[in-house]
């Protein structure tokens, strides 16, 4: 499996590495049901067909895949279920307070990159990415800006001035690039005159800014997001951060998964 040039070496045995990239592209929703073959796999990495067999073995033995005699190897979307829930989206989490959201094109388009965007992507100074901007809405108020910078050097020929659907389904689908690693940031701001108008808010009224940084199925940079939004409470939950027990040693109710959720508190009135 090739490294990228001046990346760190990772000593761990090269089916973990691959099982590692694996288990990302199904929680992502790369996969919808069935897996690539192992000769494919293989060939992708470079590797052994033996060493996709060891790395398939872990994810069935962590029940995220299950075997069938004869057709392949298949997503346990029970599995998935089970272990791991994703980070609600803010839309997502509009939808889910029984409000429809709402999306207005600001603009959308290539742009320069300022200079945590060049940062981030690792861009020369003057390159451009791509920038689209929406308004998010529900029931005549507004409730968002978000404001999305894409790496355009991993997404030639982008254009998202009449998306009418999941920005990461359009990423997916039309690139094959799916966001499989996230930082999200949280922090309080002051509206702008712009903003402030946008949100019908006063000039100077405190806001909420989102940042996300985000990666796709390789490991690249590929959204560089920024979403202001009403000042409404943020919500974040954790139960439990680990790893099911080894044989032997002394289990829990809470000790055989971990969940966690972000929200972006009620948007309602």
């Amino acid at each position: 499996m090739n490294e990228a040039a001046g990346s760190v070496k990772d000593h761990r045995p090269i089916y973990v590495q691959i099982a590692e990239k694996l288990r990302a592209r199904i929680l992502s929703g790369y996969y919808e049901e069935k897996i690539s073959g192992e000769l494919p796999l293989a060939r992708e990495w470079q590797v052994s067909r033996r060493t996709i067999q060891q790395s398939l073995d872990l994810l069935v033995d962590e029940g995220l895949l299950v075997r069938q005699h004869g057709l392949g190897t298949f997503i346990n979307r029970k599995g998935v279920a089970k272990r791991y829930r994703a980070i609600t989206s803010l839309t997502e989490g509009i939808a889910g307070q029984g409000l429809k959201p709402e999306a207005t094109v600001l603009s959308s388009g290539p742009d320069l990159a300022d200079a945590e965007e060049r940062a981030f992507f690792g861009l020369e100074p003057q390159a451009k990415i791509y920038r689209h901007r929406r308004l998010l809405s529900a029931e005549d108020r507004p409730l968002a800006i978000a404001e999305a910078a894409l790496n355009l050097s991993l997404l030639p020929g982008l254009e998202l001035s009449h998306l009418d659907r999941s920005l990461y389904g359009k990423l997916r689908d039309a690139f094959g690039r799916t966001i499989v690693e996230v930082e999200d940031q949280y922090v309080p701001a002051i509206a702008g005159a712009e903003t402030a108008e946008l949100l019908r808010l006063p000039p100077g009224s405190p806001v909420f800014l989102a940042i996300r940084r985000a990666r796709d199925q390789a490991g690249l940079p590929i959204e560089l997001s920024r979403v202001t939004m009403l000042p409404v409470p943020l919500d974040i939950s954790i139960r439990h951060v680990g790893f099911p027990p080894e044989a032997g040693e002394p289990t829990s109710t809470t000790a055989n998964d971990w969940t966690y959720s972000v929200g972006f508190g009620n948007f309602r009135r």
